[in-house]
């Protein structure tokens, strides 16, 4: 999705959007702070920042830009950042959501509520998509079937037949959802969409709830495969 469809000999800063908002200034004046401290939005107090977007059709918009902080050489600094160190994304959570609590500036309900919504349910819920939309490949051969044939194996080299999505990549972030959403108290909405992702992926797996500690203790018992020709009785 980076790749560039289209070069141009000649740049033109309306065009890039992504840097107009840069900072350029040398230093804040005291009425950015001021703003800041009665919480204005961020359009109120741009203006009193120098910004690249407010130096277009200028001379200016190619050349004197500035900074607030030296530094000797700019390649200084980590190589390689914590986000690529810790791992599992359970691990990369839960340092988020742990800088988010030291941050007074930050409300760490809010980023839990909006990593809940924005990643781990819409993941939760491509991956049910991904899941019964799948493709089988052959172990041998690797030829991909988009339906599988009805003989059940490979009809090239008679190879055995494999998924290409599975349950674990399924509900994989299940579990971290669960417990988002009670660590910090989330509203019942977002626990009640976890519940029914939950019964989703328990139905699309044909296995019966596990029984609750309060009901009688019987055993769950997993989807029985039955022939076609059962249905034809």
């Amino acid at each position: 999705m980076d790749a560039p469809l289209l070069i141009i000999s000649v740049v033109d800063p309306f065009e890039v959007d992504e840097a107009q908002n840069m900072d350029v200034a040398k230093s804040y004046p005291l009425c950015f702070y001021e703003k800041t401290l009665a919480h204005e939005d961020s359009k109120v107090v741009a203006g009193m920042i120098d910004l690249v977007q407010h130096r277009l059709g200028t001379p200016a918009q190619f050349e004197g830009y500035s900074f607030t902080h030296h530094t000797h050489d700019i390649n200084e600094g980590n190589l390689e950042s914590s986000y690529m160190g810790l791992g599992t994304m359970a691990n990369k959570l839960a340092s988020q959501l742990e800088l988010a609590e030291k941050i007074r500036a930050v409300e760490a309900k809010e980023v839990a509520r909006r990593v809940l919504t924005t990643h781990l349910i819409q993941d939760i819920m491509g991956n049910l998509k991904a899941y019964a939309g799948q493709k089988l490949r052959c172990k041998k051969c690797n030829t991909k079937y988009r339906r599988i044939p009805l003989s059940g194996r490979c009809w090239r080299c008679g190879g055995e037949l494999q998924m290409t999505v599975h349950r674990k990549g399924v509900e994989k972030y299940l579990g971290l959802a669960e417990s988002i959403v009670k660590k910090y108290d989330l509203d019942p909405y977002y626990a009640q969409r976890v519940s029914l992702l939950q019964n989703e992926i328990e139905c699309l797996f044909m296995e019966r709830e596990k029984p609750r500690p309060s009901e009688s203790t019987e055993v769950a018992v997993k989807g029985k495969q039955v022939k076609l020709g059962e249905f034809m009785m």
